[in-house]
């Protein structure tokens, strides 16, 4: 008499919770908790946005004159690029500051990811290297108003004397920052931008960036920026300097 076998299927594990797993667990908070994965702030075409970009311990210092290079030739590259602009920066040993343009959400977080793309391959093949650079997202804060514009304006071109103050040191007269975009600012009060400048930045195309922020008195290259200005806010990547 014959009987039929049965076949047997090869079923998938049940699913479990709890156990360790990628990703499972409280997520930091405070010092390690790096920037915030929630959603941007809104942006849009008439609101420039102050952003902060941190490079990881081994990158070299940007302050340098071969970093500036690499920097300066990324920027001057996505200088035309439609619909997002970098207008001003600055270069701290292991931060960037930027001052950019975008038409909206998308257009800064596709312009971002274009610019740290570039940024990370020169600063690698500066440093003879392959692998990540950033050590995080970046940090975005949107300006909205004519004294938000000028404050984050002084804190990313004086950047070097907030520092400089902020490490016990007397700041002392001051002068244009080589590693920044203050030498084409034209909205120095005690200082002449240099016609002969070359310009790696876009030019500014907000109301608020070219002339609003202008409402609350030029900037001076005497002038330390708050160790917190409302453009940084403290804990941001931009606090840190080496």
């Amino acid at each position: 008499m014959f009987t039929a076998r049965q076949l047997g299927f090869r079923l998938p594990a049940p699913r479990r919770h709890g156990g360790r797993r990628p990703g499972a667990g409280r997520k930091p908070k405070g010092a390690r908790a790096g920037v915030s994965h929630h959603g941007r702030p809104e942006v849009t075409a008439s609101t420039p946005v102050h952003v902060t970009l941190r490079v990881l311990p081994h990158v070299w210092n940007l302050r340098s004159g071969r970093s500036l290079r690499v920097v300066e030739a990324v920027l001057s590259a996505i200088r035309d690029r439609s619909g997002f602009r970098v207008v001003h920066f600055s270069l701290q040993g292991n931060h960037l500051h930027l001052l950019v343009e975008a038409d909206g959400a998308g257009a800064l977080s596709a312009g971002m990811q274009g610019l740290t793309i570039r940024l990370a391959k020169g600063l690698n093949g500066l440093m003879a290297r392959r692998g990540r650079v950033f050590a995080d997202r970046y940090h975005a804060h949107v300006l909205r108003t004519p004294a938000e514009v000028r404050n984050a304006l002084a804190y990313v071109l004086l950047n070097h004397r907030s520092h400089r103050a902020r490490a016990g040191g007397r700041a002392g007269q001051g002068s244009v920052d080589r590693y920044s975009s203050g030498a084409c600012f034209d909205g120095w009060r005690d200082v002449a931008g240099r016609a002969d400048a070359p310009r790696v930045t876009a030019r500014p195309r907000t109301w608020l960036l070219a002339t609003g922020w202008r409402r609350r008195g030029l900037l001076s290259v005497d002038d330390v920026p708050a160790v917190a200005a409302r453009g940084d806010p403290p804990g941001s990547p931009g606090c840190g300097s080496r």
